[in-house]
């Protein structure tokens, strides 16, 4: 084992500090502060081992550093893929709302659907040194994980679950919704139901569940139609739809991604004479606008409220040092409305 190697086991065992930096980079605390903060002051070859054991080491300059007076700040930061979709923000309303019965204020990023913006954006709110962290999904990169490794810290994730959380996670299966799905559509005598999705990995796990539930029961593989996550979903129904139309002719319903994609499929539908529900059209999270659909939408409900408010009390038990049940599935419901032929409703708890 080198002895650099040595050193990055010394220092892991903590929260790094700017002398393990100093030490694993082989320079005087001064030059490694001045490295980070005053870069045009050391030199070049300097710089990039400071940076380099800085990233090694997963250290995150104190942008507090002497201003406080107790460990405890009282802040909590979350972050969610975006506020634009309903169910994160009922779920981010929640959180917030319990967190601050509690005295704890909540600085929230957005992340774009991009793990490497959350990374980012992570590596500024641990320089200012939360009480905990809140994350949405399961799914973070390699240095993310280190970081609130490192920190020592409570960390909760949303929305995803999973039995083997970094901390806590608190949320649904998005392969086991996908595969409810279809087993709903099928019951309702569809014969071959196709996906139209966003690229993001939960719409492409819920899309996985749902393939695999068709292989089971010896049905065609489901078609396809993906788009970027960035484009907004509520006017690609009819881009989709059509898509759809010209690979798959034989498709007899689709599973959206989201419900305001499926709004726009079922208006592209009425406009091209589709007789719905014998085209079946479901969508996903029961948005206010699922019920005022026309035909009303068939859709998978999630209690975003729920989740957050969960996520709120658990990260509130570890931040007081308590234990916390480490992962909780919450569950969600089919929701069948006129946008499909009729089926008894389906419910996972």
């Amino acid at each position: 084992m080198t002895t650099q190697s040595c050193r990055i086991m010394q220092i892991r065992s903590t929260l790094p500090t700017l002398k393990d930096v100093a030490r694993l980079a082989g320079v005087s605390p001064i030059t490694a502060s001045r490295a980070i903060h005053r870069p045009e002051l050391v030199a070049e070859a300097t710089r990039m081992r400071v940076k380099q054991a800085v990233e090694q080491s997963g250290y995150v300059p104190n942008s507090l550093a002497g201003g406080l007076t107790s460990r405890q700040t009282r802040l909590v930061a979350a972050i969610v893929p975006s506020v634009a979709h309903s169910l994160f923000s009922d779920m981010l309303n929640a959180l917030i709302s319990r967190l601050a019965a509690d005295s704890y204020e909540t600085t929230l990023g957005i992340s774009n659907y991009e793990p490497e913006h959350e990374e980012t954006w992570l590596t500024a709110m641990l320089s200012r040194r939360p009480d905990g962290v809140v994350l949405t999904g399961t799914e973070h990169t390699t240095r993310t994980r280190r970081l609130l490794l490192n920190a020592n810290i409570p960390v909760v994730e949303l929305w995803d679950y999973s039995p083997h959380p970094m901390d806590v996670a608190i949320g649904f299966s998005q392969e086991d919704a996908g595969r409810a799905v279809f087993r709903y559509l099928a019951a309702c005598g569809y014969q071959r139901p196709a996906i139209l999705r966003s690229e993001d990995s939960r719409a492409h796990r819920r899309a996985q569940g749902f393939a695999r539930a068709a292989a089971e029961a010896n049905a065609p593989e489901p078609v396809q139609i993906v788009f970027p996550e960035s484009s907004p979903q509520a006017g690609r129904g009819r881009e989709a739809l059509g898509a759809l139309l010209v690979k798959a002719p034989d498709a007899d319903a689709v599973f959206c991604s989201s419900d305001a994609l499926a709004q726009g499929v079922l208006a592209y539908a009425h406009e091209l004479g589709l007789n719905v529900p014998q085209f079946g059209v479901f969508g996903f999270g029961d948005q206010a606008l699922a019920v005022n659909s026309i035909p009303a939408l068939s859709t998978v409900r999630i209690d975003g409220a729920c989740i957050g408010r969960l996520g709120a009390e658990a990260l509130i038990t570890r931040m007081r040092g308590a234990p916390a049940t480490p992962a909780q599935d919450v569950g969600f419901e089919i929701i069948a409305r006129g946008s499909t032929r009729p089926a008894e409703p389906l419910r996972r708890q």
